[in-house]
């Protein structure tokens, strides 16, 4: 079920089996097999307007889980940072919720992937889960 208030935001709602997110070229793809219902929401400039913030919200609703996805070239850490962000200011809206990030990049190799803003990343979400 969509949220009400973010309703113009929405992209999709339905139980297609092959859901893409896409935006400059970038994109990722989830196969849906047991076609569950879900949703896409588009973050930047729709639910929020204004501060830092990721492009897209997914979520798949029988299950509770929800995807910050931040569709991105290069810096990682400003990546982080959109859905760090993003998740402090919906994750009251989505109380039930298990939240994730997902990080699109297009021109980052491997080893130029930093750990330090994974652990970051991860100490973050441990944090928002105690509360």
């Amino acid at each position: 079920m969509p949220i009400q208030a973010w309703e113009r935001c929405l992209e999709y709602n339905d139980n297609r089996s092959l859901v893409t997110v896409e935006e400059n070229g970038r994109g990722i793809k989830f196969i849906n097999n047991k076609r569950k219902k879900v949703a896409l929401y588009r973050v930047d400039d729709c639910i929020l307007t204004e501060g830092i913030k990721c492009d897209f919200l997914f979520l798949i609703n029988e299950d509770k889980r929800a995807f910050f996805i931040e569709l991105k070239g290069s810096d990682l850490e400003k990546a982080v940072q959109q859905i760090s962000k993003t998740i402090e200011q919906l994750h009251p809206y989505l109380p039930e919720y298990i939240l994730e990030g997902r990080i699109i990049t297009t021109r980052v190799r491997t080893p130029a992937l930093n750990l330090r803003i994974s652990l970051d990343y991860k100490k973050y979400c441990e944090k928002q889960a105690e509360h």
